[in-house]
């Protein structure tokens, strides 16, 4: 009969969604830092539109030319976050032969120590790139989709290396680097060097770090491995790295390109608890909003929880919502965003799905609200 039930449950509730599929698309920049026409794919989720009200967190990916890199991200993301969705960015960096432009040079900083003529193909771009990466890509999505503004960096090889170099040096504007298979001896160990001198106070909010190898430390050339090693021994140790929870791995029997797989389910598997013990900072502003529901029964007493304390900082029977009429019910509150929420009947196996919560019941995250007024519709209780 359990099963029966469920089955019914699940059927009823799937039901109230158009069964929308996660959708990719291919987004051309002009960029007017690089001069030079870039693709972006943007991965959107299942119940997106749907979830109209939602904000997603990004997932920024390089080497999208490669488009397995970006396809492993997306689907591993799914699994290994049930619970919580994002939108992933694609950076691409294609070949422009016309140019004598590829795709090295968006990842190579101008050498310090080594002279520059020696990069005649790969001509080190690297800080022109990040520019077209902040001041243009970013923006770009955080206008056109609904996101939390809460990022996360995913690199490989020397894509790697600049988004270690991004932990090192810009670490404010993301959450969390996934560095796989990071070329650290380039420029006679530069990003090594500059890794090992880091401040690990340096950003206001904790940040993850994963740094991994696989087989190169034995089949690359000997400056590859003995940068990695600067770096290793220099995390060992350190005892406390404060602000920075850092993961190294390396994967032996893997080489630089069939590693990125374990690699990358491992870092997104370590991310995964970090975001659970990390949870959204919460804008300094407060803003006054109206939540207003409705119920599929006059008796329903309903309650939010949620993230902060005007929202009962995730008690479930603090704050509860007054009754308007035999199927309306409301709440005047002060909030802060991003809220990150759910409403129940005053405890956890009493909760109450909407639309916005998604087929997979999430918690329903909403960063600001141009309308003071906020509507639910509850499509069923999990009593």
């Amino acid at each position: 009969m359990k099963t029966f039930i469920l089955l019914v449950f699940t059927c009823f509730f799937a039901s109230s969604f158009s069964q929308q599929i996660a959708h990719v698309e291919e987004v051309t920049l002009n960029s007017k830092i690089l001069k030079q026409k870039r693709p972006l794919l943007i991965y959107t989720p299942m119940e997106y539109d749907e979830r109209n009200l939602v904000s997603f967190d990004v997932v920024y990916v390089f080497d999208a030319q490669s488009r397995e890199i970006f396809d492993l991200v997306h689907a591993n993301l799914t699994f290994i976050f049930p619970k919580k969705k994002f939108i992933v960015v694609g950076i691409a960096s294609p070949a422009y032969e016309k140019l004598n432009y590829y795709r090295n040079s968006d990842f190579l900083p101008k050498p310090i120590t080594v002279s520059l003529e020696k990069y005649q193909t790969d001509r080190p771009n690297s800080e022109n790139f990040w520019l077209y990466v902040k001041d243009e890509i970013i923006p770009f999505v955080q206008k056109n989709y609904r996101t939390t503004q809460t990022n996360y960096l995913i690199g490989h090889s020397l894509g790697a290396s600049f988004v270690l170099d991004k932990a090192i040096y810009f670490p404010e504007m993301f959450k969390g680097f996934l560095c796989i298979s990071p070329n650290l001896g380039y420029d006679n160990h530069r990003l090594a060097n500059d890794f090992t001198a880091i401040d690990f106070n340096r950003p206001t909010e904790n940040k993850f770090l994963f740094i991994s190898q696989n087989n190169e430390l034995e089949t690359f050339p000997l400056y590859w491995s003995e940068a990695y090693q600067k770096v290793s021994s220099f995390l060992d140790s350190t005892s406390d790295y404060k602000k920075y929870e850092v993961r190294k791995m390396v994967f032996s029997d893997y080489d630089h390109w069939s590693g990125y797989g374990p690699a990358l389910v491992s870092g997104l598997n370590s991310l995964f608890y970090f975001i659970e013990n990390n949870p959204y900072t919460l804008n300094s502003d407060s803003k006054e909003i109206t939540i207003q529901l409705t119920v599929p029964n006059k008796n329903d007493e309903v309650y939010i929880v949620g993230n902060q304390e005007s929202l009962g900082n995730w008690n479930t029977s603090r704050i509860k919502l007054n009754s308007i009429s035999d199927f309306e019910r409301e709440i005047t509150l002060q909030v802060k965003f991003p809220l990150e929420f759910k409403f129940t009947k005053g405890n956890w196996n009493t909760e109450g799905f909407t639309i916005q919560s998604g087929s997979n019941a999430e918690n329903i995250v909403i960063n600001d609200s141009k309308s003071k007024k906020l509507k639910f519709k509850i499509l069923s209780w999990a009593e």
